[in-house]
């Protein structure tokens, strides 16, 4: 959200690749949804992806809006929409759960 974040991104993403060891885990915690989130950790490094939501603050209808199993990944497509699942204008947290591939595969 600054001048030039996606380069500083993209350049904070590839040190943490570079320092991690093969299959090392790299956690994000963010209010940055999939759209916004996905395509820059893709492009950045080599990961596998797990996604992990929940809610930033619990509200008094939280019996109406649906939970989500912390433990349980949400399965992400090729764009990173998640609309469907999380509804439009959820009030989440995201987790990526990023794994560090083996160098060179």
């Amino acid at each position: 959200c600054v001048y030039n974040s996606k380069q500083n991104s993209t350049k904070m993403l590839e040190e943490v690749s570079r320092v991690l060891k093969d299959e090392g885990v790299y956690i994000l915690i963010t209010y940055g949804s999939p759209v916004y989130r996905l395509h820059l950790l893709r492009e950045s490094c080599s990961w596998t992806i797990k996604l992990h939501v929940i809610e930033k603050l619990p509200s008094a209808d939280s019996s109406e809006r649906q939970s989500w199993d912390l433990t349980s990944p949400i399965t992400l497509d090729d764009g990173g929409s998640l609309e469907t699942v999380v509804g439009k204008n959820a009030d989440l947290h995201y987790i990526y759960v990023c794994t560090k591939g083996k160098s060179g595969s």
